[in-house]
């Protein structure tokens, strides 16, 4: 079944068109079902993010295209962190990774909301970006920390080779926010 689940993952196609040799279709989509609103994979990545390595976090976040067959989901798309950008309806996701860039927590957003950086302050983070050559008064940021920003876009890079990333074919947030938490499982574990 999670063998299924994996391709489905990978390949993007629809749960209808599931090979043969992982058992019925509607069997492998029925366990999906029924183990994304219990939470299972996120508590999965929650027991494997208690290894997390150092003391570092990176936070960044990256949009994913919706397909035109996921636009309209029942309730609404503000409902289903689905937001309207200069690029279509996104979905922003946001990561928050180790120092060897794995998945510690992620989380879903409208493409169109902007990064929460004061709220990274109000938990006692720091925002690290490099500032503009032009202003007078330029933010502290530490070059080496900086430098350590690659883990968390490297860690989106992995995950949008995988289709049902790239692109946000399910309707509702839960389903896509379980693949991801898949992809993150698989990545801890590789």
């Amino acid at each position: 079944m999670i063998e299924a689940m994996v391709y489905v993952l990978r390949t993007g196609v629809p749960w209808r068109d599931v090979p043969a040799c992982f058992g019925p279709w509607n069997s492998v989509y029925t366990r999906w079902r029924r183990w994304c609103p219990c939470g299972l994979w996120a508590k999965l990545l929650a027991v494997l993010a208690r290894r997390a390595s150092g003391v570092l976090r990176f936070l960044d976040a990256s949009h994913s295209q919706v397909h035109p067959d996921a636009s309209n989901p029942a309730g609404g798309q503000q409902h289903q962190a689905i937001g309207r950008t200069k690029g279509g309806l996104n979905t922003k996701l946001t990561a928050w990774v180790d120092t060897a860039g794995r998945a510690v927590t992620l989380h879903l957003a409208p493409g169109q909301r902007a990064d929460g950086r004061a709220a990274l302050r109000r938990r006692g983070g720091q925002s690290c970006l490099s500032p503009r050559a032009r202003r007078h008064h330029p933010a502290s940021w530490h070059r080496g920390h900086y430098r350590q920003r690659r883990k968390v876009e490297n860690f989106f890079q992995r995950a949008k080779r995988h289709r049902r990333i790239g692109t946000r074919y399910e309707k509702r947030d839960l389903y896509f926010l379980s693949f991801v938490h898949l992809f993150a499982i698989l990545d801890w574990l590789k």
